[in-house]
């Protein structure tokens, strides 16, 4: 390619769409730390190297940007279940350390649903709602086959016990979170806590967890 190509293809105009994910990535960075109140259009503009004009171009008001964010909802991925049968351990780990990792990925927006969901937005309120219901719905695929009708209550308290993990860890670290919920330690506690209370007769290995 010589050099007037070169100079050519430099020129070229940044893709509308790679423009609008800067500012949706910005703005997400940017509610989620400082909050949707406390952050302004000069302050998203700054951060994705845009005017303030150039962010109104593509959304009329910072309104406008928390709505394109929570169209913006991640799924979550988890290890469809196996052969029927009692769970095994490394069955929950996988499903642990898979919960994880998506808490991970989605840290900036779920602190964001969460902080708005406290301010009262209704949005970002059946935004968590339908994310948690999403993971329910993916641990009872593993749970009901080997819990029956205790799938419910025992899917409910595993929840609860990861949440509480995750609650502690963000506290613990802040924003060194996501590296801190991948750390191989930390799966291991929230693994062999979730372990510790599951029936015995839904493992497959329940001795090596207690």
């Amino acid at each position: 390619m010589d050099s007037d190509t070169v100079a050519e293809n430099s020129a070229l105009p940044e893709p509308a769409e790679s423009v609008r994910a800067r500012i949706l990535r910005a703005a997400l960075e940017c509610f989620a730390r400082e909050g949707f109140d406390r952050t302004t259009v000069k302050t998203i503009a700054r951060r994705c190297g845009l005017s303030d004009a150039g962010i109104f171009y593509y959304f009329p008001s910072k309104r406008h940007l928390l709505e394109a964010l929570w169209k913006e909802a991640p799924d979550g991925h988890f290890p469809p279940p196996g052969p029927e049968g009692p769970l095994s351990a490394a069955t929950v780990r996988e499903l642990v350390a898979s919960t994880m990792g998506l808490s991970a990925e989605n840290f900036l927006y779920l602190r964001l649903v969460l902080n708005e969901t406290l301010n009262g937005d209704e949005t970002a309120w059946a935004l968590r709602s339908e994310s948690r219901a999403r993971w329910r719905r993916a641990l009872l695929r593993h749970f009901e086959p080997v819990a029956g009708a205790r799938a419910g209550d025992v899917v409910d308290l595993v929840m609860a016990t990861i949440t509480g993990f995750l609650i502690r860890i963000e506290i613990e670290t802040g924003e060194r979170y996501p590296e801190a919920v991948c750390d191989p330690a930390w799966q291991q506690r929230v693994a062999d806590a979730v372990l510790r209370i599951l029936p015995p007769d839904i493992l497959s290995d329940p001795a090596p967890a207690r």
